[in-house]
């Protein structure tokens, strides 16, 4: 799976969370509803955003946000996909452009994307990537940090030659759920970040990125 696989994906479920097909007036309405929850997001916070306060925000009835919504959790759940999709659009453009010379570079330059989101997405700090609402029956290929993870190591085995390992998706799911945490740390008593936090996480995230590098090496040592 490759980051361009993953926004299709993502796309297919922001669709599947709504009521009846996207169609452009549709669209841009959904679009309207889906910002005026990220302002609410932003400003109350995920438990207590309320449908009412975004029909009231984006000028709108009720009605109209249960015509596309059938509840909150609906909001918030098109509200995280579009999140989680800007993230994936933002990181592929960012990995293009920058051309990583290793596959740490690169994760890197995910980390740095983060970063930017939290300070210029509004509502990221509040929705970032996680998921953000947890069913008893979903699988573990499903959650969000796994499909991160596995995009990124499809990426990894194709361009860097790297396998493509259990182990290492596993570590590249920690590293998503660390670069989550630990900025929200750093956004959530500061909007543009405290920047000490932001240097430690930098500094967490890419020495337990080297860590998995050096595993091979501390086992041939061994023998």
């Amino acid at each position: 799976m490759s980051l361009s696989k993953l926004i299709d994906e993502t796309l297919l479920e922001m669709v599947n969370v709504r009521n009846e097909p996207v169609q452009v007036r549709s669209s841009t309405r959904i679009s309207a509803l889906v910002d005026a929850a990220a302002e609410v997001v932003e400003e109350v916070g995920v438990e207590r955003m309320t449908t009412a306060m975004v029909a009231e925000r984006a000028g709108a009835s009720i009605g109209t946000v249960y015509r596309y919504f059938p509840d909150r959790i609906a909001v918030l759940s098109a509200l995280s996909l579009r999140s989680m999709d800007r993230f994936l659009r933002q990181t592929r453009e960012n990995i293009l452009r920058e051309k990583p010379a290793t596959w740490i570079d690169m994760m890197m330059i995910a980390f740095e994307t983060s970063v930017a989101m939290h300070r210029t997405e509004v509502g990221f700090t509040s929705i970032r990537l996680g998921d953000l609402v947890s069913y008893p029956d979903v699988e573990p290929a499903g959650i969000r940090s796994v499909r991160i993870a596995n995009a990124f190591a499809a990426i990894i085995s194709q361009d860097f030659g790297l396998d493509s390992t259990a182990e290492l998706t596993l570590h590249l799911e920690m590293t998503v759920n660390m670069m989550d945490a630990l900025l929200v740390r750093a956004f959530v008593s500061e909007k543009d970040g405290d920047d000490r936090i932001i240097t430690e996480a930098r500094s967490i995230v890419s020495t337990y990125l080297a860590s998995f590098s050096e595993k091979p090496a501390k086992a041939a040592s061994k023998k």
